[in-house]
C-alpha cells in the first residue's frame, strides 16, 4: 500500500509526539489474564455504518498512551469512511459521492483514494466467472434498485423484520453500465471519470476491509498487539498476544441467524498474528419480499443483477487472508461463488483460507483450514 502510505503518515507524526504513561488510563483498560498485562478498547458507532472497536494489548514493557493511539486510528478509520461514503458530502472532501454526482465529468480526488480505488480495480479484476467480475465496484446502478427497495415507504417492519415489495422484472431487463473497464483512472491529475453515461461506484463491499487495512498497518509499525473488530463480519489481529501463553487470539465466529440477534457461535478460532477474517452471508441486510414472503439479500449477483439465492444453501462464508481489503473481495466474491465453486477458488488461491456454514447448520471449510480452528461447536 503506497509505501505503507508514507509510512502511515510519517507515524501519526511519531505518534502525536509519544507520551509514555508508568499506567494506561483505566478509563479505557483492565487488568488482562496474565499479570502485567492490559486489555484496553475503545469503541466508535459513527463509521462504516457499523460499531468498530479497538482492543490493544499491553505487556508490562510497554506504556503508552493509549488514547492517543485511539484518536490516530479513530482519525484513520474516519478519514476513509468520508472518502468511501457515496450518500454524503463532506466540506472539502471529494468522496464517492461527489464521484457518482458528477458521473459526466472528472473528479480530482486526494491521493489515498485514488489509491484505494487503483488498488481495488486492480484486484477485483482477477477473480471472474467467465468475463463477469465477481465484485464490482461499477454495479452501483444495479445495487441503488435494490437500495431503493429497501428503503421504500411502503415497506413495513414487524420483530425487526423488512416486508418490502419487489423491484419488478422489467427494471433488470435495461442495459446498465456495469463495466468497470469504464472507470477510468487518470494517475497524472488524480482524477476519476466514466467512459458512458449513467454510471456510478460502491465501495461498501471493499471500504471497511481495505481501511482496517490502513489502521492495522499503523498498530504494525508502532509493534503494537491488537484486534481491530469493524462489525462481527470483519476483524483483523495483529503482534503476538501477551495475554495468551501462547500468543494467539480465540475469536468466535456467530451463527449466521435471520433473527435480529444471536450471541450463538459455532466455531472458535484460534488466530495467529496478521490474519484478517471477513465474512459474507444472506442474513445479514434483507428483506421479505411483499409479493412472494422470499427472502432478498444484500449481496447482489453481477451476473443476474438478484440477490445472491440459494447458492447450494449456503448462509455464510468465511475468509482467511493476511491483507484485509483483499479479504474483503474475495469474502463476496467466494460468497457468489456457491459452495463447490467456491471451495474449488479457495483452494487454488496461495494464501486464502474459507469456512462455509450451510442452511442446515453443517459446516465445510477449505484444506488449510483446518489449522486456524480450535474448536467447533457443533
Amino acid at each position: 500500500m503506497k509505501k505503507i502510505l508514507l509510512l502511515i503518515i510519517l507515524f501519526m507524526t511519531s505518534l502525536s509526539v509519544m507520551s509514555c504513561t508508568t499506567k494506561p488510563n483505566m478509563d479505557y483498560c483492565i487488568e488482562g489474564a496474565i499479570k502485567g498485562v492490559y486489555k484496553c478498547t475503545k469503541t466508535w458507532s459513527t463509521m462504516f455504518d457499523t460499531t468498530v472497536s479497538l482492543t490493544l494489548y499491553l505487556d508490562k514493557t510497554e506504556r503508552y498512551d493509549v488514547e492517543i493511539v485511539f484518536d490516530d486510528v479513530e482519525a484513520l478509520l474516519n478519514q476513509y469512511h468520508q472518502y468511501f461514503d457515496k450518500y454524503n458530502e463532506y466540506d472539502g472532501v471529494n468522496n464517492v459521492y461527489t464521484i457518482n454526482e458528477n458521473n459526466t465529468g472528472e473528479t480530482i480526488v486526494d491521493q489515498k483514494l485514488f489509491d484505494a480505488l487503483t488498488y481495488v480495480l486492480m484486484n477485483e479484476r482477477t477473480i471472474k466467472i467467465g468475463n463477469t467480475a465477481l465484485f464490482n465496484i461499477a454495479l452501483n446502478p444495479v445495487l441503488k434498485v435494490w437500495h431503493d427497495a429497501r428503503e421504500n415507504p411502503q415497506c413495513t417492519s414487524v420483530f425487526g423484520q423488512d416486508t418490502c415489495p419487489v423491484p419488478p422484472a422489467s427494471v433488470f431487463e435495461e442495459n446498465y453500465n456495469i463495466n468497470p473497464d469504464d472507470i477510468i483512472l487518470n494517475a497524472d491529475t488524480l482524477s476519476v471519470s466514466f467512459a458512458k453515461p449513467n454510471m456510478s461506484i460502491d465501495l461498501g463491499g471493499f471500504g471497511k476491509g481495505y481501511a482496517s487495512e490502513v489502521a492495522t498497518d499503523y498498530l504494525d509499525l508502532a509493534g503494537y498487539s491488537y484486534i481491530l473488530n469493524a462489525g462481527n463480519s470483519n476483524v483483523k489481529a495483529g503482534g503476538v498476544n501477551p495475554n495468551n501463553n501462547d500468543g494467539f487470539y480465540y475469536i468466535v465466529l456467530l451463527e449466521p441467524t435471520f433473527e435480529s440477534y444471536s450471541s450463538a457461535y459455532y466455531v472458535t478460532l484460534k488466530i495467529p498474528e496478521k490474519v484478517s477474517i471477513v465474512t459474507s452471508g444472506n442474513y445479514q441486510r434483507y428483506f421479505i419480499g411483499a409479493q412472494d414472503r422470499l427472502y432478498y439479500n444484500h449481496i447482489i449477483d453481477p451476473r443476474t443483477y438478484m440477490p445472491s439465492g440459494d447458492l447450494e444453501n449456503a448462509t455464510a462464508v468465511s475468509v482467511l487472508h493476511e491483507d484485509g481489503g483483499m479479504a474483503d473481495i474475495y469474502s463476496t466474491a467466494v460468497y457468489l461463488m456457491g459452495y463447490t465453486e467456491g471451495l474449488a477458488f479457495v483452494e487454488a488461491t496461495e494464501g486464502l483460507e474459507a469456512i462455509w456454514y450451510l442452511a442446515d447448520g453443517s459446516v465445510e471449510y477449505s484444506s488449510g483450514f483446518d489449522e486456524y480452528i480450535y474448536q467447533l461447536s457443533n
